[in-house]
């Protein structure tokens, strides 16, 4: 069985002012949340995957958010790295504004098991 994915009330709507950023426990993940000057939400975990260390306090901008640490820069939407500084993406969650709350999907890291030896996931037969 699956667990379904809900919103939850992450906080007040004028808590996060246009063109601010915010961040938050939830899951036991660090996620900024950011509101661009057209209003939009984005949320993403607060973790670099460049530079491995908080992505907070670096510079956003139409949507796009720099890594205060090296200056990766990543589209907010999507979560796609711009600059050849990392190839991997920002995890992104799913946010939304109801009735002047905002709400936020946000699901439990998966804890994976190290298992020595053998090939990585994902390699051998099947």
């Amino acid at each position: 069985m699956t667990e379904k994915s809900t919103y939850v009330f992450l906080c007040d709507s004028k808590k996060i002012e246009t063109g601010k950023e915010a961040t938050f426990e939830v899951n036991d993940r660090e996620v900024l949340v950011c509101r661009s000057d057209k209003g939009e939400l984005f949320a993403v975990e607060n973790r670099c995957p460049h530079a491995n260390e908080n992505l907070s306090g670096g510079r956003f901008r139409g949507g796009y958010y720099a890594c205060p640490h090296h200056g990766a820069r990543f589209e907010l939407s999507t979560g796609k790295s711009m600059t050849n500084l990392s190839t991997k993406p920002l995890i992104c969650f799913d946010i939304r504004e109801n009735g002047g709350k905002i709400e936020i999907i946000v699901p439990k890291k998966e804890k994976k098991k190290f298992v020595p030896g053998g090939a990585p996931p994902g390699f051998g037969p099947m």
